[in-house]
């Protein structure tokens, strides 16, 4: 099979969803929050309570998470280089604490402090641009996970003035196991917790008893509802990260928003789509899906595969440049 890149289809999965809803009571809601369209869908006895509650949670993380001037990322990186610990919620915490583990696991493939590098050249937003060689060093000195500390009181700090944590590869799929764990508390057998194109949870499967398939397109075809493969998603978290996602073009190359950490630029990995699934009863499951989709996109599929023979319930899915896939077996084996 070939493709060139990956997306979760929204109104293919809505589809699937709705189909064999039987008579029990089904709640469906959207909002825009964590800059994206997020989309809870339920069925239960309770599925309303489940959907309200997590979209209350889901604006709770937002707020902590996210990028205002309240926000625990913000209060980080104006304390940056004073020496001062700031608290923190024990959402950003607990991100921040699983972050760093898994930056050490990934040699730093994962990084939460490249907020420098993703404001310097601005992707996807007002002012992006290719910025000059001694901006990049500057944003490279202002980086690097071990500059980030955490006490066990739930605070931490940034040791350099200038640095900066970016939630934007993370927060989301620590939103999804938030909003399980609301789902769970509900008895909300059947339901999806969609966080825009590249974060996803399934809760069980659907009421006919079929597990729920997730679109799988080509972001560079001409359809952009155009669906290559699915793959079966079952109390589990899929995350996705590509070149597709946010970026721009100049002099004929495309420059994205994935930054490596080691060079504070695009990721040029030879990969331009990967997605990762995590089963539900791993600790994290959205979590790690979302942060090891960045990770691996940086890797590359050579090193992410041999890194992804060392998670438990975790699988994965690479596209290369030439639209050829690579895939652990047991995804192969149930794309669709």
């Amino acid at each position: 099979m070939r493709m060139k890149g990956l997306y979760f289809g929204m109104a293919f999965l809505l589809a699937l969803m709705l189909s064999g809803c039987g008579q029990e009571k089904h709640v469906e809601k959207s909002e825009i929050l964590m800059d994206t369209v997020v989309q809870l869908s339920a069925t239960g006895e309770e599925a309303e309570e489940a959907v309200a509650e997590g979209l209350a949670r889901l604006h709770e993380i937002d707020r902590v998470a996210g990028e205002g001037e309240d926000s625990d990322a913000a209060r980080l990186a104006a304390a940056a280089g004073t020496g001062e610990w700031v608290k923190l919620s024990p959402d950003v915490y607990h991100i921040l604490v699983v972050s760093q583990a898994y930056s050490k696991k990934t040699g730093g493939a994962w990084d939460v402090t490249t907020g420098a590098a993703t404001a310097l050249w601005a992707i996807g937003r007002k002012g992006e641009h290719v910025p000059a060689e001694a901006e990049r060093i500057e944003a490279r000195a202002h980086t690097g996970w071990q500059k980030l500390e955490l006490r066990e009181d739930g605070s931490a700090r940034l040791l350099e003035a200038g640095m900066k944590i970016d939630l934007g590869g993370i927060a989301k799929g620590y939103a999804a196991d938030a909003v399980r764990k609301i789902y769970e508390a509900h008895r909300v057998k059947s339901g999806l917790i969609n966080l825009g194109t590249s974060s996803i949870y399934a809760v069980g499967e659907k009421p006919d008893g079929t597990p729920f398939r997730v679109g799988i397109r080509d972001p560079r075809g001409a359809d952009a509802k155009a669906m290559l493969a699915a793959v079966p998603l079952k109390d589990a978290a899929l995350s996705s990260s590509g070149d597709y996602e946010r970026f721009f073009e100049q002099d004929g190359v495309r420059y994205h928003h994935i930054m490596d950490p080691a060079t504070c630029a695009p990721a040029r990995s030879g990969v331009t789509g990967v997605a990762v699934r995590v089963d539900g009863g791993e600790p994290d499951a959205g979590l790690r899906s979302d942060l090891l989709a960045t990770a691996l996109f940086i890797m590359g599929y050579v090193r992410g595969m041999d890194f992804l023979a060392g998670e438990t319930g975790t699988e994965g899915l690479f596209v290369d440049e030439r639209g050829e896939v690579y895939a652990t077996d047991s995804i192969r084996s149930q794309m669709e």
